[in-house]
């Protein structure tokens, strides 16, 4: 079990990290570029799965006695670290754009290499991945139900609200279009 809050810790921090770097852009993007105007209703949403994930998740394991079991633990494990690569390859494809609230520069130019050929938003496939993952290591099946629906809630937001602002751009219609828009092949 301490292994397991070992690593809970570390990916709480590299959360935290994820948003000095995003804060850092989005100031970067203000600074330098023309913004399109958006009202991102899905940020209250997204920041309350994942303070749920790290309070319920821990809580789950210790109060509930769960166990860590191979057969699931391990396959989870290895889920994790590909969506973490997955992420980690959507998002240094958007370099200084990428940042975790709707912030787009009215020049954008999409990206349409990497996981970008073939959907619009692998990094929400990602983070959905790394939390049904994280969860499911050891065996953290409420927690893990809970915090499944409250981000899927958070996703269909979001997604909503970015593809509001994104679609205005004509190049990112044109690039975008006819790609899926979490899962390949599911449009």
């Amino acid at each position: 079990m301490d292994y397991y809050f070992l690593f809970l810790g570390l990916f709480a921090a590299r959360k935290v990290l994820d948003q000095l770097r995003s804060k850092r852009n989005v100031r970067r993007l203000q600074e330098q570029r023309q913004i399109l105007p958006s009202r991102d209703r899905a940020f209250p949403w997204m920041l309350v799965t994942h303070v749920a994930f790290f309070f319920l998740t821990p809580l789950e394991v210790v109060l509930l006695d769960r166990e860590f079991l191979p057969t699931l633990g391990i396959p989870m494990i290895g889920l994790f670290l590909l969506a973490g690569l997955l992420r980690w390859w959507a998002t240094s494809l958007l370099m200084e754009q990428w940042n975790s609230k709707v912030i787009v520069p009215a020049d954008l130019q999409p990206v349409t290499s990497g996981p970008y050929r073939v959907m619009r938003h692998p990094n929400y496939l990602a983070v959905s991945l790394e939390l049904l993952a994280a969860g499911l290591i050891y065996s953290a099946f409420l927690s893990t139900a809970v915090v499944g629906v409250l981000h899927l809630y958070a996703v269909i937001k979001r997604i909503h609200t970015e593809e509001e602002v994104l679609f205005q751009i004509p190049a990112y219609g044109a690039a975008m279009t006819n790609k899926a828009r979490l899962i390949p092949g599911i449009y």
